[in-house]
């Protein structure tokens, strides 16, 4: 879990802020609460952590809140309590990508308490791979225009005889272009190089394309 981490809790009803508060206090996570989803909005800004709220409140509801979040482009993890909970509403939050909905008031912390921790983990794991895709993101900008120009004839699956013919240049300048590609982009193997660079340019990964590249 990233240090700055921070439990928001959205619920018109103090003593249930407080209290949600008190829980994630007790594991060692700072929290900030809100009276209201509006108020919430106004202040996040895509800060780490993830969300408890209430679904029935004055104003913007839970599920609201949570679709405001996905048209910001928002993935923070989100947890909606509720005292009318209804399969449909179960349904929607889940699709929506809530981690769960729990009954209020529970009959003990523990569901909340996990709720939470999985919530923050899934938090801190998004933001970990999104730092480590700008990182490969880099590294592939780092590369010379010659570079590039055999890792995507690489990534087509063209040999490097085939390659040497289209570039016009020796297959010896062909191989140590390659190789270049592999110290800079930090990887040792075909498999590993085009599973990185597609991820890096937010591509679905080609099983043909490691399969077919010599």
């Amino acid at each position: 879990m990233i240090s700055e981490s921070t439990v928001y809790v959205v619920d018109d009803d103090p003593q249930a802020r407080d209290s949600v508060c008190a829980l994630a206090r007790s594991m060692g996570v700072p929290t900030k609460n809100f009276p209201s989803a509006e108020s919430f909005l106004d202040f996040y800004r895509g800060q780490p952590g993830c969300v408890v709220t209430d679904y029935r409140m004055t104003g913007i509801n839970g599920l609201e809140l949570q679709e405001s979040l996905h048209k910001r482009g928002s993935e923070v993890p989100l947890i909606v309590v509720t005292a009318f909970a209804r399969t449909s509403m179960t349904v929607q939050a889940i699709k929506n990508g809530a981690i769960t909905l729990l009954d209020k008031p529970y009959d003990d912390d523990d569901s909340l308490w996990q709720a939470i921790r999985t919530a923050l983990a899934e938090d801190d794991s998004r933001r970990r791979q999104k730092q480590e895709c700008a990182e490969d993101q880099q590294r592939i900008e780092n590369l010379s225009d010659k570079e590039r120009e055999v890792l995507d004839l690489m990534l087509l699956g063209t040999s490097n005889k085939a390659m040497a013919s289209k570039l016009d240049v020796s297959l010896r300048t062909i191989e140590n272009r390659r190789r270049k590609v592999f110290s800079k982009i930090r990887v040792e193997t075909v498999a590993e190089l085009v599973a990185l660079v597609l991820k890096a340019r937010n591509r679905p990964t080609v099983e043909t394309a490691s399969r077919s590249i010599s």
